[in-house]
């Protein structure tokens, strides 16, 4: 009974976590000069990105990044959108070195290869060390057995696997580390239907905390929530899902259909699922944006859970950032000459912004094309065309060879830029209203149907 009591005890009392410095050392080889930037998702279901903190990497490659941390997080190091994955804890201090090579910074974002980076640390038992050892003995377990898994369903080649692991790291302590592994395995369990929903839910969710931060637990959680409302007719039908979005705008219905599932009797957890739920509506052209926008609004006005307001306020954001309505997001630009103006002091004009980098496939005819356009609507179109070469200079000879009369503009070496415009792949045009709004994004290249949404914005 004493036993009992404590453990009640323990759970109605607050856990208060306090933020703790942590601090990222190191040198990046051939990366002087640029900006070295810490990432990390604010949620795992909006996936917004944050910034942790960033430093210049100065003339002797070295840099530092200090910031504040209350848990365990995996998060992102980047440079010009190179990055690696590193797992951090609160109140540590890391020394790093990176190689960082300028060359791998390619048209597309999906192009581009990770950063490498080393601990100048040879602690076997740093979280990342072990993460390391324990996802090499993944890989080379699934490579090795997939087919026994996948199409003979041989569970006791996972149960091998686990006794494999549990020789290796079973004195390992790291509440993290412990439920990466967990996890990790639950997947297995999952993608090769080696065990029902009903029995991982029982074994890996009910019950269990939300673990927002370890990034196996949210690749769970998503691949076992994967289009749930629309593939489970048992919960509710499709036919009842566009009644409750597309004509009233029903959160209640929805929360009524999860309630009747097994394993989602407590409402913190059930209201994730719906939101996760409402995420993946979004994003299916069955069902109506702007319905699915304002139950979301609704779940953020009314939660008792913080951690479900701040989801939700992250996924408005996100879901209508750059929609066509919205506000363009603002960038400040080197112009040719050195001039600093900001897009948002252009007014009165509707603006064609393009993003670019010299050197590329096709941007001469690209640029020839868009000058034809320009000569037919510069009086009610501005154009500018933002390089995003790291030599503020490379730009230039392409700027002055074809008599091009619109504004050409360096975007400084700013990594927001990337994120401001969601740029993964260049060239991308972007055309924005008079009201300085969205209107299409990404729009047209100039030799597809950029002309004819032009012609829609320019009076």
């Amino acid at each position: 009974m004493k036993k009992f009591t404590l453990l009640l005890l323990v759970s109605i009392i607050p856990v208060i976590i306090f933020a703790q410095k942590t601090t990222i050392t190191g040198t990046v080889s051939g990366g002087e000069g640029q900006m070295v930037r810490l990432l990390a998702f604010d949620d795992f279901i909006s996936k917004k990105i944050f910034n942790l903190g960033n430093s210049e990497i100065a003339e002797d490659g070295s840099f530092i990044i200090e910031f504040e941390l209350e848990e365990t997080i995996g998060a992102f190091l980047d440079i010009n959108y190179q990055r690696a994955e590193i797992f951090l804890d609160a109140g540590k201090s890391y020394s790093i070195d990176i190689t960082y090579d300028p060359a791998n910074q390619l048209e597309s974002y999906f192009d581009r290869q990770g950063l490498l980076y080393e601990f100048q640390s040879a602690d076997e038992n740093e979280l990342n060390r072990m993460i390391w050892r324990f996802n090499a003995m993944y890989n080379k377990f699934v490579m090795e057995n997939f087919e026994l898994i996948i199409k003979l369903r041989d569970k006791s080649r996972v149960a091998d696997f686990y006794t494999m692991i549990e020789d290796e790291f079973g004195s390992v302590e790291h509440p993290y580390f412990k439920d990466y592994i967990a996890y990790k395995l639950a997947d297995v369990y999952q993608f090769a239907r080696l065990k029902g929903k009903n029995v991982l839910a029982e074994e890996y969710l009910v019950g269990r905390p939300v673990l927002y931060h370890n990034v196996e637990y949210t690749f769970f959680f998503d691949e076992f929530f994967a289009k749930f409302l629309t593939t489970s007719p048992d919960v509710i039908t499709i036919s009842d899902l566009i009644i409750a979005v597309n004509d009233n705008s029903d959160n209640q219905m929805i929360r009524d259909a999860l309630a009747e599932v097994s394993y989602l009797q407590d409402t913190g957890f059930r209201e994730l699922v719906l939101i996760h739920g409402l995420r993946s509506l979004y994003f299916n052209g069955t069902f109506k944006k702007p319905q699915l926008l304002a139950m979301i609004k609704d779940i953020n006005a009314s939660t008792n859970d913080p951690t479900h307001r701040r989801i939700t306020s992250n996924l408005l954001e996100t879901l209508t950032h750059l929609a066509p309505g919205s506000p363009a997001p603002d960038l400040k630009l080197q112009s040719i000459g050195g001039y600093a103006f900001n897009l948002r002091s252009i007014k009165g004009k509707p603006i064609l912004l393009t993003f670019f980098r010299s050197g590329q496939k096709g941007t001469d005819n690209a640029f020839d094309r868009l000058a034809e356009l320009y000569n037919a609507y510069k009086a009610g179109l501005e154009i500018i065309s933002v390089s995003m070469d790291h030599d503020p200079d490379a730009y230039l000879p392409l700027a002055n060879s074809g008599g091009y009369q619109w504004t050409f503009a360096h975007y400084d070496n700013d990594p927001m830029v990337y994120e401001l415009y969601n740029i993964r792949d260049l060239p991308l045009y972007v055309l924005i209203d008079i009201e300085g709004n969205i209107a299409v994004y990404p729009a047209p290249a100039p030799n597809e149907e950029l002309e004819g949404a032009v012609r829609k914005v320019v009076h």
